[in-house]
């Protein structure tokens, strides 16, 4: 018997959250009303949740903090959402109103469900940095919160955030003494040094057996070189999001959140021209800050096998409407008034 890999994926995230959702409700009080964040961006009642609807419910909680709150502060001017946390990056538009897609391919498994328009990189803090065939490579493996980053102190690869401590944007003085095999020490400078330092000399005798007229980088060179190729990486799908659709880059803010987000936000608006970028007081936690905001959510559809013509409109404009009429219906049983 032969399975289409979206019907897979749909049971068992099924029978996951299934097993999920008892162990929650037997905690909860019945009247309690508890409500799940989906990848459209809206909230559903617990006993309408479903797991596949919910892959990229995380990033659509920041997309709802960051439009919601941005546009409110810089005259309904275009956003550009930025979320860089530890293992990738999530980019998003919005202008008014959320851009979704109806069919994606997540992990090679195509999705057919509504979700936000996001586009993933595999560049974030934890990303681990590589010299390949004579180039700067970062990601898309990923250190992890366990080990770490090398400066965390567990033995960890060298990773973003390493290159980011190298060249002085992280303060270990400011971060709380969690981290080293005991999880009581200090973020450790000298572990991320140490790891760059046997990188810059592999880099070195690599190029100038390529070429002996080559000018030895220094350490604090080839940690900005990878935050450049990490820059670039996250450039491309902004670009793609816009100058790709026909809108003006330039018009943009750059909305940056997530816990990488602040330390490349910078670098990122400069490369893509955009003058302004707003970085929210929540920016750590927007994600669910922006489910605080999100509105309940009910979605239907039916397939129709109608040519989309002028005759065919009545037909359409009625099937909208019981549609419309179905989902109202819904959201009155969950004590929505019309």
């Amino acid at each position: 018997m032969l399975l289409e890999a979206g019907t897979l994926l749909r049971t068992f995230s099924h029978l996951h959250f299934r097993n999920m959702l008892f162990n929650i409700g037997s905690f909860l009080q019945k009247k309690l009303h508890v409500l799940f964040m989906q990848s459209d961006g809206g909230l559903t009642p617990m006993d309408n949740f479903n797991g596949s609807r919910a892959v990229l419910s995380g990033p659509a909680g920041g997309v709802v903090g960051y439009a919601i709150t941005t546009q409110e502060q810089f005259s309904r001017r275009p956003v550009i959402g930025f979320d860089m946390g530890g293992t990738s990056t999530d980019v998003s538009r919005y202008d008014g109103k959320y851009e979704h897609v109806f069919e994606s391919t997540t992990a090679g498994v195509c999705i057919q469900a509504p979700q936000l328009d996001i586009n993933t990189v595999a560049a974030g803090g934890g990303s681990m940095l590589f010299f390949r065939s004579g180039m700067f490579v970062v990601g898309p493996e990923s250190a992890g919160a366990n080990p770490g980053p090398a400066c965390y102190g567990r033995g960890g690869p060298i990773t973003v955030t390493d290159a980011n401590l190298i060249l002085g944007r992280l303060l270990p003085k400011y971060f709380p003494r969690v981290f080293g095999e005991t999880d009581d020490e200090p973020l450790q400078t000298s572990a991320a040094m140490t790891g760059f330092k046997a990188l810059t000399h592999e880099i070195n005798h690599f190029m100038m057996g390529a070429s002996p007229s080559f000018k030895e980088m220094t350490v604090q060179e080839v940690a900005m070189g990878f935050i450049e190729v990490a820059n670039e990486a996250m450039c491309r799908p902004i670009r793609a999001m816009t100058q790709g659709k026909g809108h003006d880059i330039f018009q943009h803010i750059l909305a940056c959140f997530g816990g990488a987000g602040g330390q490349h936000a910078c670098a990122v608006a400069r490369a893509l021209g955009i003058t302004k970028i707003y970085i929210h007081r929540y920016s750590g936690i927007l994600s669910a800050y922006g489910l605080a905001l999100a509105d309940v959510v009910q979605e239907m559809q039916e397939p129709c096998a109608k040519v989309y013509c002028e005759e065919n409109m009545q037909y359409f404009d009625e099937k909208i409407q019981e549609l419309i009429h179905k989902c109202v219906q819904r959201l009155k049983k969950q004590g929505f008034q019309q």
